[in-house]
């Protein structure tokens, strides 16, 4: 390890420890979905950055309104009563589209 190593990794853990509560956000999804799978990576990316509470639901084992509602629009981020189809949205989009719907001091415990 090279002399600033540990300092550089500290400087970027303490950028990336969030301080704030979390905004909660549910994402709809389905088992064995690749596009889900990309999805859900790119939110935990987004994460990173701006602390999140993700609550995962599976579209097949949802009541039978929700399920019809969202079963060909998934993956599905709702965030305050809006909603993104977020398959094929990179981490940028997702995270624009978070800070237009929940500007970063919000804090809110509706999905």
């Amino acid at each position: 390890m090279r002399p600033g190593d540990l300092r550089r990794a500290l400087a970027l853990v303490r950028r990336r420890t969030h301080r704030g509560p979390p905004l909660r956000v549910r994402f709809i999804e389905k088992a064995d979905c690749h596009l889900c799978a990309d999805a859900y990576r790119a939110l935990r990316r987004v994460a990173l950055d701006r602390p999140l509470e993700i609550d995962r639901v599976d579209i097949q084992g949802a009541p039978p309104e929700v399920h019809d509602r969202y079963v060909l629009r998934i993956p599905v981020l709702v965030v305050r009563g809006e909603e993104l189809d977020v398959a094929g949205l990179d981490d940028k989009a997702i995270a624009r589209w978070l800070a237009e719907v929940a500007p970063q001091g919000w804090n809110g415990d509706r999905p």
